[in-house]
């Protein structure tokens, strides 16, 4: 991690320039979280520049934390202003939303924890596909940089460990060390599971409502696949549904000329199936214009195509790798 912390400390420089923070769109607190830590953190390196934190809309959740830590964000701010740009936890233009024309409009850095296909796109990148989160890579920053992050920073990264790590379910070694760093450093553990609670507002709790009314099932060698569609909170519905008892919750939504579209699995599936969620929808990329990737548990898929191509094209290449899997998942125990 030295030699990204170069390439970090390279990038920002030491000029006053203008630098915008980028989340994906709807971001949830492991994007929103790190983008404000990341300027924490080069502040405290002595980098001289302005920083400004924008995301296309933010989840409710994400809002509820931001308010409670007092994080602040934009969602309208001209792109025209700024010097440099540094994307953080995604990987590809279409997964910023309005905000897509960044990297071919001035110097982009990438900082994400998934696989990252469009390296040519960007001027640099720090990338670990095996944190579980971004926030996960900015703590080992400060550690390497040996700086200790403030109580906020720390619970803010904190938040964002927990988040993407389910609670720490998805955790690695090096995922519990970094929480520990950061407890250390004065992160409120209570406090930062208190604000992951949050209550769901009536309009998320609607769509996971509607997820589960509108969901079709199919059994596939014994999994239940869960297709359905609604007009917006996809991971959420997603989650609901692999809450509810789908091994693999498939969640879509259609506005004006975009698709988009939200993966879960459950731990099980994907153990026993060796089935990456990420790489299905890579592919399911190579058939229909958009883009797409992720974790193995949880992925999305951005495009223009209509939700119902891209849903028979993720369904196809399901179908394809369970039977090739050779697992049933009908008598297995859960």
């Amino acid at each position: 991690m030295r030699r990204e912390l170069k390439t970090l400390r390279r990038f920002l420089g030491r000029k006053s320039i203008k630098v915008a923070v980028i989340c994906h769109q709807n971001a949830d607190p492991d994007a929103l979280c790190s983008a404000y830590a990341l300027e924490c953190l080069a502040w405290a390196m002595g980098c001289r520049a302005e920083f400004s934190t924008l995301s296309d809309e933010v989840s409710s959740i994400t809002a509820n934390i931001a308010e409670e830590l007092k994080i602040d964000y934009s969602t309208s701010n001209d792109l025209e202003s700024f010097d440099k740009f540094i994307v953080v936890d995604a990987g590809t233009p279409e997964q910023l939303g309005k905000f897509h024309d960044a990297p071919f409009m001035r110097p982009t850095m990438v900082i994400d924890h998934h696989v990252l296909n469009h390296k040519d796109i960007f001027s640099s990148f720090i990338v670990d596909h095996n944190a579980t989160a971004t926030a996960e890579i900015i703590t080992k920053l400060f550690e390497v940089a040996r700086i200790r992050p403030s109580e906020k920073a720390s619970t803010a990264l904190l938040i964002g460990i927990l988040y993407d790590s389910r609670n720490f379910y998805i955790a690695t070694p090096k995922t519990l060390r970094a929480a520990a760093f950061l407890i250390e450093n004065g992160a409120d553990y209570t406090a930062a599971q208190e604000a992951l609670k949050g209550t769901m507002d009536r309009a998320e709790r609607v769509a996971r409502l509607k997820a589960a009314k509108r969901a079709e099932l199919i059994d596939i060698n014994g999994w239940i696949i869960v297709f359905t569609q609604v007009g917006s909170y996809e991971a959420s519905a997603g989650r609901g549904l692999i809450e509810l008892g789908a091994d693999v919750a498939i969640v879509g939504s259609e506005r004006k000329d975009e698709t988009r579209v939200s993966g879960r699995a459950t731990k099980r599936f994907y153990e026993k199936t060796g089935i990456h969620l990420g790489e299905v929808m890579k592919e399911v990329e190579g058939k229909v214009k958009g883009s797409g990737g992720g974790h193995s548990l949880a992925a999305g898929f951005n495009g223009e195509s209509p939700l119902n191509v891209v849903f028979k094209e993720i369904q196809e290449i399901l179908k394809k790798k369970i039977k090739e899997s050779n697992v049933e998942g009908l008598n297995d125990q859960r």
